[in-house]
């Protein structure tokens, strides 16, 4: 997230701010085209880390209640937390436990909140913690067994139905996702490539994209495969080819 700064009357400091600006605005570009994981492979992960941890105080600001006699204290509370979790990123290996206990001290601090509306700071706080937490995951390949265990046991099978599972388990929504590997296309281009028509294949669309398989360019129209679809093609394909169930044009 791109920040403002207050730019001095020194001429050579403020040229140094509007040079910190923009880069900063570029490394937000370069996450939101690349995703957390290429930006980490073209800059590393000490500036991406750099990064998590000066956006922190800025969404803090953006999404705490206010005014609160509590948001300093809370505040305070949630900036050393996700500073903690913000530099999970960077280990080599990181045990389940421990974000496991990570998320337990978040939820015993948020039982002890006096208002209601304590709620919604919790609420975005622990939406930045699982970003954090994803990309921790992105960056680490190491799981052990009892990490694995501990995972499917924490499986919210809903939402692995509902988010995954379905919107895949479809044959022609997966010719969709297929088609959209190598480039985007239209809604005709489709079409041509599909064989369906109308309707059923605007259904289909709106099944991957409500899913977050596709999306669509708000200027072109175009259908992209997401970040996300593509890692679950590269998925089913990695486990078709290691249970030797597909059959391979």
């Amino acid at each position: 997230m791109a920040r403002k700064g207050k730019v001095g009357k020194d001429p050579d400091l403020s040229d140094l701010m509007k040079a910190i600006i923009e880069l900063d605005g570029k490394v937000d570009v370069l996450i939101s085209n690349r995703g957390y994981r290429g930006s980490m492979d073209i800059l590393g992960p000490e500036i991406i880390i750099s990064h998590l941890v000066e956006d922190i105080d800025f969404d803090l600001d953006r999404c705490m209640v206010s005014p609160c006699d509590c948001r300093t204290t809370c505040k305070e509370f949630f900036t050393d937390f996700l500073q903690r979790s913000a530099k999970l990123v960077g280990e080599d290996r990181v045990e389940e436990r421990k974000i496991m206990e990570m998320r337990k001290e978040l939820d015993m601090a948020r039982v002890k909140t006096p208002y209601r509306k304590c709620s919604r700071c919790f609420d975005e706080v622990y939406a930045m913690f699982e970003r954090h937490i994803r990309l921790v995951r992105t960056q680490n390949s190491y799981v052990s067994e009892d990490n694995l265990r501990a995972l499917i046991v924490r499986m919210d099978e809903d939402a692995v139905a509902r988010d995954v599972v379905d919107p895949v388990s479809n044959p022609q929504r997966l010719e969709i996702m297929k088609s959209l590997v190598s480039q985007p296309m239209t809604y005709s281009m489709l079409s041509q490539r599909t064989g369906l028509k109308g309707g059923n294949l605007l259904f289909h669309l709106q099944k991957l994209m409500v899913s977050g398989m596709i999306s669509q360019d708000q200027e072109r129209g175009d259908y992209v495969l997401t970040e996300k679809g593509n890692k679950v093609l590269r998925y089913l394909t990695l486990i078709t080819l290691d249970i030797g169930s597909a059959k391979w044009a």
